[in-house]
């Protein structure tokens, strides 16, 4: 009986014409390409390949079975790439971007070794998608919790914390709460709040609330907190990276508790399927764990 793997170093030789990149579509060396060769020109009877000046050539015979094996193999591997499609299983989720670049997306090589089989597609929206009209499986939502007709499960309550560049206090993690006055506090658009809530609940005045720059993305007033423009009202969460490679400080100082959190959610009405149970259940574990960025084994 033929060798198919022998035929398959033929079939790579005939179509690249060149035996080293034949060898290396096949993963094998140059030598044990040109083993399996004779193998199969043993096999058939038939001389296959010359050498020439220029590496081997197809011989009449080989350019005749060359011929009649036509893109076989490429047929081969294109079905098997298609069921190994297939098999994958998508799963669709929307969130926010602030929570998608400064928390989900850091953690993800950690879900995708522990469910390789998962295909993850995911969105981000300003909006609240409906979970009843849209094809997401799942989302990531800020708010109370008091959304009709979905399972919930909160991640964190959100808070506020003060953070800037460490060369603002000279290198003290934890200066006096008076440097507050002499820093200019930064902005964003979408939270122009955050700052006001955190001020008035903790109690504490500042000279000029109005006095550092308006950035349209949080992740936009992070990169601006880290080049030392001045310091922003943040969830912890979302600068545990800068924090822990000493970009930023967030000093001993008041912490907020806001009312709103994040959220898991889904559409109640749905059977509950493998890759949303998967998911929901890691990131229960994610939000109950401190950021540890994932080792490559």
């Amino acid at each position: 009986m033929v060798s198919l793997r022998a035929l398959h170093a033929f079939s790579l030789l005939a179509k690249h014409g060149r035996a080293a990149r034949a060898a290396e579509d096949l993963g094998v060396t140059p030598s044990a390409l040109t083993h399996l060769l004779r193998s199969l020109e043993n096999e058939l009877g038939a001389a296959l390949v010359i050498r020439d000046g220029r590496g081997l050539a197809l011989t009449e015979e080989g350019q005749r079975l060359s011929s009649n094996l036509g893109n076989s193999f490429d047929q081969i591997e294109h079905a098997v790439e298609a069921f190994r499609r297939r098999s994958r299983t998508e799963l669709r989720i929307s969130t926010l971007s602030t929570v998608a670049t400064r928390w989900l997306i850091p953690r993800l090589p950690d879900f995708q070794e522990k469910h390789p089989d998962i295909e993850l597609l995911i969105s981000t929206s300003m909006r609240v998608v409906d979970l009843d009209r849209e094809s997401y499986d799942c989302a990531i939502r800020l708010g109370d919790g008091a959304w009709p007709h979905v399972e919930r499960h909160q991640l964190w309550q959100e808070d506020l914390v003060v953070a800037f560049a460490p060369q603002l206090s000279n290198g003290d993690p934890n200066p006096d709460i008076k440097l507050l006055d002499k820093l200019k506090l930064l902005h964003t658009s979408s939270r122009r709040e955050d700052w006001p809530r955190w001020l008035n609940g903790t109690g504490l005045p500042h000279p000029d609330q109005t006095s550092g720059a308006m950035f349209e993305s949080r992740n936009m007033a992070i990169q601006a907190a880290v080049a030392g423009m001045g310091a922003i009202a943040i969830d912890t969460r979302f600068v545990e990276q800068e924090v822990a490679a000493g970009h930023l400080v967030v000093p001993d100082w008041p912490r907020l508790s806001l009312e709103s959190g994040y959220w898991f959610v889904r559409n109640a009405n749905r059977p509950l399927t493998r890759p949303v149970s998967s998911f929901h259940k890691w990131l229960m574990e994610q939000s109950q764990q401190p950021f540890k960025a994932h080792e490559a084994t």
